[in-house]
């Protein structure tokens, strides 16, 4: 079973779809699909059994069972035929066989031969037609086993300016730009969902549209947060944000101290910022649920998400006219940058009852995060040194 065509037809959908808006590149793209597939399913495997003699982070990331499935399913094509992914589906082949079509040194058949099938049976990729005496430069790739058989030497790799034969119907064509022509718009106002305000892009991801034009789906960021929370989208978000990278703060938060999102990120889709910049860049704002929260709704004590605020974002206020009150927490929208630390560590079960929401986040191309406004709101709201966190100053 094999369908050369297969992936020129796919490439020129790929290309068609990309024009009117939506890239699939991420589902064809050998490498990318290797990449993610190393780091979704291998990478938290490596860690599971590197923790049975340190004391390492093990990695765990959501839906990885559809990644698995996706590779496995390449993998199967395997016993359909040999390489039939390579030869029937990648668009980076169809990409190398255009190119081999016209350059200027092919394998060639320079006499005619005796028609033993010995070099069109060896060939790993069906590239030869002993019957014809002709050598398919497309699917050709170049491994010498025709020159290794051929008994009399016939085979050659020579100049030949003649390019290979372009076997693309016009139906086919026709087909392939039809598909791209309804998929995309479909994709588009069908499968883009709605987050609720809830999908948080790593701090200096550009805007949203080109981040989605931009971004690979390598997986290159999910590997290198410290915390674990940055964490492949599935559907949630529509087709087009499948496997960008998003912060899940119930899983981990983004430290501080950490910009190796954007230094590992191969098409700045995650700018690189430095450290310094990087605190700066609002990934969205914290809101607390004062029906769940146990200060609020409780009326006890706890000073979890006001210690583990890194940008002292979060204080505390006491109503001194009620009868045993406790300092309840409220968040400066104008300092929180929305790391989700607080809401990984508030302690009620299930879901948070502080939550980062995408209120006010900041995408920028290009230009500097850091304003003196932002620089002057955080001098005036640092805590007095030597006071932990969470601890209310009485004035005198």
């Amino acid at each position: 079973m094999s369908y050369p065509k297969g992936k020129y037809l796919l490439l020129i959908f790929l290309i068609f779809s990309a024009i009117f808006g939506v890239s699939f590149v991420h589902f064809f793209d050998p490498l990318v699909i290797f990449e993610r597939t190393l780091t979704i399913i291998f990478y938290p495997l490596s860690t599971f059994f590197i923790d049975f003699f340190t004391n390492a982070k093990i990695y765990e990331y959501q839906e990885n069972l559809k990644v698995l499935i996706f590779f496995m399913v390449i993998l199967g094509l395997e016993f359909l035929n040999s390489r039939f992914w390579c030869r029937n589906l990648c668009p980076l082949g169809g990409i190398f066989g255009l190119i081999s079509k016209v350059s200027l040194f092919k394998f060639t058949i320079v006499k005619d031969c005796r028609k033993c099938p010995n070099c069109d049976i060896n060939c790993p990729t069906d590239a030869i037609d002993f019957e014809s005496q002709k050598i398919k430069s497309d699917e050709c790739i170049g491994c010498l086993r025709c020159l290794n058989e051929c008994s009399v030497g016939i085979i050659k790799y020579k100049l030949n300016l003649r390019p290979g034969p372009f076997n693309i119907r016009r139906r086919e064509f026709i087909f392939a730009f039809g598909s791209a022509v309804f998929i995309a718009p479909f994709a588009n106002l069908l499968l883009n969902r709605k987050n609720n305000g809830r999908l948080i892009r790593p701090p200096g991801s550009i805007p949203e549209q080109d981040f989605l034009n931009t971004c690979i789906r390598c997986g290159k960021c999910l590997k290198v947060c410290p915390t674990n929370g940055l964490q492949p989208v599935i559907f949630e978000n529509g087709i087009n944000s499948l496997w960008t990278p998003h912060l899940v703060p119930r899983i981990g938060g983004c430290e501080k101290n950490c910009n190796m999102c954007g230094k590992v990120c191969p098409t700045q889709a995650i700018r690189k910022l430095s450290l310094e910049e990087k605190t700066y860049a609002k990934m969205g704002t914290a809101i607390i649920d004062r029906f769940r929260c146990i200060a609020w709704a409780q009326n006890k004590d706890c000073l979890i998400c006001d210690e583990a605020c890194q940008y002292n974002a979060i204080s505390l206020i006491k109503d001194d006219s009620e009868k045993n009150a406790v300092g309840k927490p409220v968040v400066n929208e104008k300092i929180c940058v929305g790391c989700g630390v607080c809401e990984n560590r508030c302690p009620i079960e299930g879901s948070a009852a502080i939550q980062v929401y995408t209120i006010g986040e900041e995408r920028k191309t290009t230009g500097s995060y850091i304003t003196d406004e932002k620089k002057q709101l955080r001098a005036c709201e640092s805590k007095e040194e030597g006071l932990p966190s969470g601890f209310i100053i009485e004035d005198k």
